[in-house]
């Protein structure tokens, strides 16, 4: 049975060589999928402050340690389907109602706005520093919203407000949000007086203890 409204990740195991390359890059592996996990974590604990059910669509093991602790805490954990971003974000988006569809790297996740975007009609978009966007919801999202996109590109943002435009689809734009690819991403966070003093923590420790 379909439920009313959900609010769906779309997520990798933290596995080093796996996640957050980009940051891997600057900082080594070890480290930038420690930072994911981090941030994964201080994701699904804001999401407490909401009383809609919260799905993990993981890519990875689905009976690890990653995802037997978040089921542990009340998360959905789901296999995550294999194809393109366009098949996961539609296939997502079918998994209730209404459903709100975020990455799993999202630190400072404006609550306020997602309850508010949840008993909304039309489709919302949350546009990234980096052209994408970090939030896509709605209420029957049509699949040609998300076809022909040019995801990991700065022009995901614009080319699915144009979708909006030519399908006569509704659209309401959220705050302006930055996720984390690279270490100035990172940096960004940390000087940001909005992150909170214990994932400041957590993330300064990772960055600064060796590898073991």
């Amino acid at each position: 049975m379909t439920i009313p409204c959900a609010i769906v990740i779309l997520g990798k195991e933290p596995i080093p060589g796996s996640v957050k390359t980009r940051l891997a890059k600057e900082i080594g592996h070890i480290r930038a999928s420690k930072i994911q996990e981090v941030l994964a974590h201080h994701l699904f604990k804001s999401l407490t402050d909401l009383s809609y059910p919260v799905i993990l669509q993981l890519k990875g093991n689905l009976e690890g340690s990653f995802a037997t602790h978040y089921r542990e805490i009340g998360i959905i954990v789901e296999k995550q389907i294999d194809g393109s971003l366009t098949d996961k974000i539609f296939h997502a988006s079918q998994r209730a109602t209404r459903t709100l569809i975020l990455g799993m790297d999202m630190p400072l996740l404006p609550i306020a706005e997602l309850a508010s975007a949840m008993i909304d009609d039309g489709v919302v978009l949350g546009p990234a520093v980096d052209g994408g966007y970090w939030i896509i919801g709605g209420t029957g999202l049509p699949l040609e919203i998300l076809t022909n996109i040019p995801w990991s590109t700065s022009h995901v943002w614009q080319s699915t407000v144009d979708k909006c435009q030519q399908l006569g689809l509704e659209y309401k734009v959220l705050s302006r949000q930055q996720d984390v690819d690279t270490l100035s991403d990172l940096q960004d966070l940390l000087s940001n007086p909005l992150c909170p003093s214990s994932l400041r923590t957590d993330l300064l420790h990772i960055l600064h203890s060796p590898i073991s």
